[in-house]
């Protein structure tokens, strides 16, 4: 049986001919693997794996421990999740932590069990991962959120949780930890 799509190719003129193939190439170069390389061996996606680990969460400079994380690969490595446990609150919540391609970019989904959602993207530079989002409050307010992930030299890692409101003029620091395995 002949091939219909080799056939059709054949009746468009050449331009297009050469343009459909620069597109199929440029996508599968992009989105294909040979069957021997996983998608997911790419070095970008395991900038992350630093934060992988049973952590013992502390508020900064300090012995005060302030919860607990539990970071592990999913999807065959693909991505991250974390599982949080707060000690002073009874907060929990999880993250999944894809890097994606398409956007050259870093992406984390954070849910937790007071409802808050936040998507924060961003990427991994100088030894830190850098997470931003910008949210609106009811009145219509904006919120700028900034994570950053220090990947510290003694194996430890600090995270710092900024947040403003006057457009990213100034920062406040909501969350500062230090994890420390476990």
């Amino acid at each position: 049986m002949p091939n219909i799509f080799a056939i059709r190719l054949n009746r468009l003129p050449s331009r297009k001919v050469i343009l459909i193939g620069l597109t199929i190439s440029l996508f599968n170069s992009d989105c294909s693997y040979s069957q021997n390389q996983s998608p997911c061996s790419s070095p970008k996606v395991h900038e992350f794996d630093f934060w992988i680990g049973g952590w013992t969460v502390y508020k900064f400079k300090t012995d005060t421990i302030v919860g607990y994380s539990e970071v592990t690969p999913v999807s065959g490595g693909c991505g991250i999740q974390e599982n949080w446990r707060s000690t002073r609150d009874g907060s929990i919540g999880t993250s999944l932590n894809k890097f994606d391609f398409s956007k050259n970019k870093w992406h984390q989904m954070w849910i937790d069990n007071s409802g808050s959602t936040l998507h924060l993207e961003g990427e991994f530079s100088g030894n830190k991962m850098v997470l931003t989002n910008v949210q609106q409050t009811r009145d219509g307010k904006s919120i700028y959120h900034r994570i950053t992930w220090f990947n510290n030299a003694n194996g430890t890692v600090r995270q710092l949780w900024e947040q403003s409101r006057d457009e990213g003029n100034t920062w406040v620091a909501v969350f500062h930890g230090l994890y420390k395995k476990t």
